[in-house]
């Protein structure tokens, strides 16, 4: 499994991120909100993952995880990074895959926690297939493939779902770092937030 679009192991980075934002434009940003406020600019960058759970209806995936790349002013142009955990939850999935790419002789991944790398939206062929819920919607569905990494092997985690909603372990403690502007919080901008810019 690969992304599609995305090349992070190319030497021209840059023209296939072009071609990632090419993609990206052709969707609407104000439904599924929480994917792109999270999951554009890969926010949750190196952050280990906590958990991952199918619930018992068969249709909802939580997965927890902390993100290390929030940035906290401390004086004079210094700074620290802040870890704060989250829990995504994806709503009425339709496709759940996981597959594991392990060199011939690698670790146990058992003993190594999975950490998040990068994700592609919107990229998978599934999506072609599902009929829009309402006709007024043809964006009933979205797609997730995230890259992660344990030990030396490669995860590859993809998702066909129609809601995510991620919330902050502490949601107040968070809001509150997204509105100061000490706190360097790297969520890609609503559209609203585009719009009053």
């Amino acid at each position: 499994m690969k992304f599609r679009i995305r090349n992070p192991d190319t030497r021209d980075l840059t023209k296939h991120e072009r071609a990632y934002c090419e993609h990206l434009r052709q969707f609407r940003k104000n439904c599924n909100t929480d994917l792109w406020k999270f999951f554009v600019w890969d926010f949750f960058h190196d952050g280990p993952i906590k958990s991952i759970k199918m619930c018992a209806d068969l249709k909802t995936v939580l997965v927890r995880l902390d993100c290390p790349n929030v940035k906290r002013l401390k004086s004079k142009g210094d700074y620290e990074y802040v870890d704060v955990g989250f829990t995504c939850t994806f709503e009425d999935v339709r496709i759940f895959t996981v597959r594991s790419e392990a060199p011939d002789r690698s670790s146990d991944v058992r003993e190594n926690p999975a950490v998040f790398l990068d994700a592609e939206i919107n990229s998978s062929p599934a999506l072609d297939g599902f009929d829009p819920q309402d006709d007024n919607d043809p964006e009933s569905h979205a797609s997730l493939l995230m890259r992660l990494l344990a030990g030396d092997s490669t995860i590859w985690m993809e998702l066909v779902f129609s809601q995510l909603n991620v919330i902050a372990d502490e949601p107040t403690a968070f809001a509150l770092m997204e509105s100061d502007p000490r706190f360097e919080v790297p969520t890609y901008p609503s559209e609203k937030d585009e719009q009053a810019d």
